[in-house]
């Protein structure tokens, strides 16, 4: 995914690109394309550049296991300066540098990297899954699961009084 602006003249322009998920080295959970939304505004020696990035992921569910599908958007701004020219007013971590008489801007890798943290750390078929039954491993988004409540470890019995004789305190209260 790259940008000529070698004679690109001042100003703003725009830019649709799309690439196979594949040609980004992303892993072969990320389907279809990536497309990516660019808006370039060029003032002298600085290049600001806004992007709003579009992809499908199928993941498996944190709870229950299957696989689900799931459109991925996120964006990101980079300022592209030319070595030598000093940053005002921007924040340093959104600032790459281009050697003099670079024709090319080149966006894989924060393409990439900007897909990779657009995929939400809990991975949920939907907010409502219900999960795997801990005892058979039945899906319970399907339904209820056939098993009966075993008995509880005597060891434990102590604590369930505990537990019943605290709420009892409570609603005393």
């Amino acid at each position: 995914m790259k940008i000529h602006v070698g004679g690109v003249s001042e100003g703003v322009h725009e830019y649709h690109l799309e690439a196979p998920a594949s040609t980004l080295t992303l892993a072969e959970n990320f389907l279809g394309e990536v497309v990516v939304d660019v808006v370039l505004e060029k003032t002298g020696k600085q290049i600001f550049l806004k992007a709003r990035i579009r992809t499908t992921g199928v993941f498996a569910c944190d709870r229950c296991l299957e696989r689900f599908t799931v459109p991925l958007t996120s964006a990101y701004q980079m300022n592209y300066l030319l070595e030598g020219t000093e940053p005002v007013n921007v924040d340093p971590a959104e600032v790459q540098y281009l050697a003099p008489g670079s024709t090319v801007i080149d966006l894989t890798e924060d393409v990439r990297q900007t897909i990779l943290l657009s995929v939400p750390l809990k991975l949920l078929c939907v907010e409502t899954c219900e999960g795997l039954c801990p005892r058979c491993g039945k899906n319970l988004n399907t339904g209820a699961c056939d098993c009966t409540e075993t008995s509880i470890d005597p060891r434990w019995e102590k604590l369930r009084s505990l537990r019943t004789r605290s709420s009892e305190d409570w609603t005393q209260n």
